[in-house]
């Protein structure tokens, strides 16, 4: 009887040939986080097409099949990056009843506000580039600020606001980021420097204790709630699990405080807008 003779795949003494793998060797994500990575290490002056694809162990020839140019690679950037930063609470202010949503608002913006500074702490070398970059080219930062957008509209916030209100958080929230990698002692004077003592006393009051000390303790928020707007936007906050500021972990010590402070008042303004 005459066998069939075996093809080569089924012979396991037949190498199959090489062909198109199972599974991409690169992708958009893929090179956008080895991208990130390189600005982690370098800055954003060290990420080049070929250190690109050095890290990556392919060919920079390879990479424009993915990647047309220089401004797709830092649009892909921008959408890793932009995508890490927390929106989801601005989906529950439509779904809050009409009375709740002053409240689900504030909740949303202060969980979006520390979340952004967070990612940018993490990323500052990207502060000066994404601060000005356009949103051309990166859909999941289009589809963040949306989210954010209808959140503000179901609140109550005038279209013609949003932006603005969107502008105004963001300008102090790159700020933020950057501060957060501050020097401790970025307002102490030498010694021998005697020609601001006025500030040189406020800057030792802050940096001894009291209010910064009560903050960072993490249970206590009398020195952080100690006046005027803020007191009054936190005793109708709702007492929701962003009542009490949390202790972000940033390298400077004294960034957190300051940083609440001023998301109390733009939150507080923002609230204003209501209609």
């Amino acid at each position: 009887m005459n066998r069939r003779p075996r093809s080569p795949s089924s012979d396991p003494g037949v190498r199959r040939r090489a062909g198109r793998p199972a599974k991409p060797l690169l992708s958009r994500g893929l090179i956008a986080d080895a991208a990130l990575d390189i600005v982690t290490a370098d800055g954003i002056d060290g990420l080049t097409m070929k250190t690109l694809a050095g890290r990556l162990g392919v060919s920079v020839s390879s990479l424009y099949n993915h990647i047309a140019n220089k401004a797709e690679l830092l649009a892909s950037v921008q959408d890793a990056v932009m995508s890490r930063v927390d929106a989801q609470g601005f989906t529950d202010v439509g779904a809050a009843a009409p009375e709740e949503r002053a409240v689900r608002l504030a909740e949303a913006l202060r969980h979006w506000s520390r979340s952004y500074r967070q990612v940018f702490a993490d990323y500052p070398s990207l502060v000066p580039l994404i601060a000005t970059m356009p949103v051309t080219g990166a859909p999941e930062t289009r589809r963040m600020y949306d989210t954010v957008a209808a959140g503000l509209l179901a609140a109550g916030v005038p279209s013609a606001r949003v932006v603005p209100v969107i502008v105004a958080f963001e300008s102090f929230l790159y700020g933020s980021a950057m501060d957060a990698h501050a020097p401790a002692g970025i307002f102490s004077s030498a010694p021998e420097e005697s020609d601001a003592p006025t500030f040189r006393a406020v800057v030792e009051a802050f940096t001894a204790g009291g209010e910064t000390e009560a903050f960072t303790a993490g249970g206590e928020t009398e020195a952080f709630t100690a006046g005027g707007e803020t007191e009054a936007f936190t005793a109708g906050a709702g007492g929701g699990d962003d009542a009490v500021p949390p202790r972000s972990g940033v390298p400077n010590p004294y960034a957190d405080l300051p940083f609440e402070w001023g998301l109390d008042a733009l939150v507080a303004r923002t609230l204003t807008l209501l209609g």
